[in-house]
Protein backbone atom coordinates (compact mmCIF):
# COMPACT_ATOMS: atom_id res chain seq x y z
CA UNK A 1 0.00 0.00 0.00
CA UNK A 2 1.16 3.48 -0.74
CA UNK A 3 1.18 6.42 1.59
CA UNK A 4 -1.52 8.13 -0.53
CA UNK A 5 -3.89 5.20 -0.27
CA UNK A 6 -3.31 5.07 3.50
CA UNK A 7 -4.35 8.73 3.76
CA UNK A 8 -7.44 8.07 1.64
CA UNK A 9 -8.31 5.07 3.84
CA UNK A 10 -7.83 7.10 7.04
CA UNK A 11 -9.96 9.93 5.64
CA UNK A 12 -12.68 7.40 4.75
CA UNK A 13 -12.59 5.95 8.27
CA UNK A 14 -12.69 9.46 9.72
CA UNK A 15 -15.72 10.33 7.58
CA UNK A 16 -17.46 7.10 8.63
CA UNK A 17 -16.80 7.80 12.34
CA UNK A 18 -17.99 11.40 11.95
CA UNK A 19 -21.17 10.15 10.22
CA UNK A 20 -21.84 7.73 13.07
CA UNK A 21 -21.31 10.46 15.67
CA UNK A 22 -23.55 12.86 13.75
CA UNK A 23 -26.24 10.17 13.35
CA UNK A 24 -26.12 9.55 17.10
CA UNK A 25 -26.41 13.27 17.79
CA UNK A 26 -29.35 13.52 15.38
CA UNK A 27 -31.09 10.61 17.11
CA UNK A 28 -30.51 12.22 20.51
CA UNK A 29 -31.98 15.49 19.20
CA UNK A 30 -35.02 13.67 17.80
CA UNK A 31 -35.54 11.89 21.13
CA UNK A 32 -35.44 15.27 22.86
CA UNK A 33 -37.97 16.73 20.40
CA UNK A 34 -40.29 13.75 20.92
CA UNK A 35 -40.03 14.16 24.70
CA UNK A 36 -40.92 17.86 24.39
CA UNK A 37 -43.85 17.04 22.09
CA UNK A 38 -45.09 14.40 24.56
CA UNK A 39 -44.76 16.90 27.41
CA UNK A 40 -46.64 19.58 25.47
CA UNK A 41 -49.38 17.09 24.64
CA UNK A 42 -49.70 16.16 28.32
CA UNK A 43 -49.79 19.81 29.33
CA UNK A 44 -52.51 20.53 26.77
CA UNK A 45 -54.59 17.58 28.01
CA UNK A 46 -54.08 18.74 31.61
CA UNK A 47 -55.22 22.25 30.73
CA UNK A 48 -58.40 20.96 29.10
CA UNK A 49 -59.45 19.02 32.20
CA UNK A 50 -60.90 21.16 34.95
CA UNK A 51 -61.15 24.34 32.90
CA UNK A 52 -62.61 27.02 32.74
CA UNK A 53 -63.71 27.74 36.34
CA UNK A 54 -61.82 29.52 39.08
CA UNK A 55 -61.12 26.26 40.88
CA UNK A 56 -60.30 22.85 39.45
CA UNK A 57 -63.46 21.14 38.16
CA UNK A 58 -65.62 24.26 38.62
CA UNK A 59 -67.70 25.20 35.59
CA UNK A 60 -69.98 28.10 34.64
CA UNK A 61 -72.89 27.25 32.34
CA UNK A 62 -75.06 30.09 31.02
CA UNK A 63 -78.15 29.94 28.86
CA UNK A 64 -78.10 31.95 25.65
CA UNK A 65 -80.87 32.81 23.21
CA UNK A 66 -79.67 32.92 19.61
CA UNK A 67 -80.81 35.71 17.33
CA UNK A 68 -83.06 33.63 15.09
CA UNK A 69 -86.76 33.19 14.37
CA UNK A 70 -87.75 30.13 16.40
CA UNK A 71 -91.22 30.01 14.82
CA UNK A 72 -89.80 30.02 11.30
CA UNK A 73 -87.13 27.42 12.09
CA UNK A 74 -89.49 25.16 13.99
CA UNK A 75 -86.91 24.35 16.67
CA UNK A 76 -85.77 26.15 19.84
CA UNK A 77 -82.90 28.58 19.39
CA UNK A 78 -81.45 28.52 22.91
CA UNK A 79 -78.05 26.99 23.73
CA UNK A 80 -75.68 26.50 26.65
CA UNK A 81 -72.53 28.61 26.53
CA UNK A 82 -70.47 25.61 27.72
CA UNK A 83 -71.13 22.42 25.79
CA UNK A 84 -68.10 20.30 26.76
CA UNK A 85 -67.09 19.50 30.34
CA UNK A 86 -64.15 17.13 30.87
CA UNK A 87 -63.14 15.73 34.27
CA UNK A 88 -61.55 12.59 35.73
CA UNK A 89 -63.26 9.77 37.60
CA UNK A 90 -63.44 10.61 41.29
CA UNK A 91 -63.39 14.40 40.75
CA UNK A 92 -65.83 16.59 42.63
CA UNK A 93 -67.55 18.68 39.94
CA UNK A 94 -69.18 22.03 40.71
CA UNK A 95 -71.56 23.61 38.20
CA UNK A 96 -72.72 27.24 38.41
CA UNK A 97 -75.85 27.27 36.23
CA UNK A 98 -77.33 30.63 35.17
CA UNK A 99 -80.58 31.19 33.30
CA UNK A 100 -79.77 34.55 31.68
CA UNK A 101 -83.28 35.08 30.24
CA UNK A 102 -84.79 38.41 31.28
CA UNK A 103 -88.35 37.11 31.40
CA UNK A 104 -89.10 34.93 34.45
CA UNK A 105 -91.42 32.75 32.33
CA UNK A 106 -88.51 31.73 30.06
CA UNK A 107 -87.47 28.58 31.93
CA UNK A 108 -84.39 26.42 31.32
CA UNK A 109 -83.12 23.25 32.93
CA UNK A 110 -79.79 21.56 33.45
CA UNK A 111 -80.79 17.89 33.25
CA UNK A 112 -78.78 14.64 33.15
CA UNK A 113 -80.04 11.08 33.28
CA UNK A 114 -78.43 8.10 35.06
CA UNK A 115 -75.90 7.71 36.49
CA UNK A 116 -75.77 11.44 37.32
CA UNK A 117 -79.53 11.81 37.68
CA UNK A 118 -80.27 15.52 38.19
CA UNK A 119 -82.58 18.23 36.94
CA UNK A 120 -82.43 21.88 37.97
CA UNK A 121 -85.30 23.97 36.57
CA UNK A 122 -84.72 27.74 36.71
CA UNK A 123 -86.89 30.72 35.84
CA UNK A 124 -85.33 33.56 33.84
CA UNK A 125 -82.84 35.49 35.98
CA UNK A 126 -82.25 32.63 38.45
CA UNK A 127 -79.06 30.69 39.11
CA UNK A 128 -78.13 27.53 40.98
CA UNK A 129 -74.81 26.05 42.12
CA UNK A 130 -74.60 22.30 42.61
CA UNK A 131 -71.91 19.65 42.97
CA UNK A 132 -71.54 15.94 42.36
CA UNK A 133 -68.79 13.33 42.22
CA UNK A 134 -67.86 12.05 38.76
CA UNK A 135 -67.84 8.36 39.69
CA UNK A 136 -68.70 6.75 36.32
CA UNK A 137 -66.41 6.90 33.26
CA UNK A 138 -67.99 7.78 29.91
CA UNK A 139 -69.77 10.55 27.97
CA UNK A 140 -73.07 11.80 29.31
CA UNK A 141 -75.45 14.32 27.76
CA UNK A 142 -76.83 17.26 29.72
CA UNK A 143 -79.76 19.14 28.22
CA UNK A 144 -82.62 21.58 28.73
CA UNK A 145 -85.97 19.79 28.78
CA UNK A 146 -87.64 22.87 27.23
CA UNK A 147 -85.21 23.48 24.36
CA UNK A 148 -84.31 20.18 22.72
CA UNK A 149 -82.62 19.49 20.37
CA UNK A 150 -80.56 22.70 20.41
CA UNK A 151 -79.71 23.04 24.09
CA UNK A 152 -77.38 20.14 24.87
CA UNK A 153 -73.86 19.51 26.14
CA UNK A 154 -71.56 16.64 27.03
CA UNK A 155 -69.94 15.65 30.30
CA UNK A 156 -66.89 13.47 29.65
CA UNK A 157 -65.50 11.55 32.62
CA UNK A 158 -62.01 10.19 31.93
CA UNK A 159 -60.48 7.27 33.87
Amino acid sequence: MTEGSNKVGMIGIGIAIASIIMSGAALAMLAGVNTRIDTLGSQQRAMEVGAPGNEQNEFYVFTQELNADEEKLGVPVAVYTLTEITVHKGDKVTIHFYNTAENATDRHTFTMLDPYKMSYDLAGGENKTFSFTADTVGRFTYYCTYDLPSMTGQLEVLP
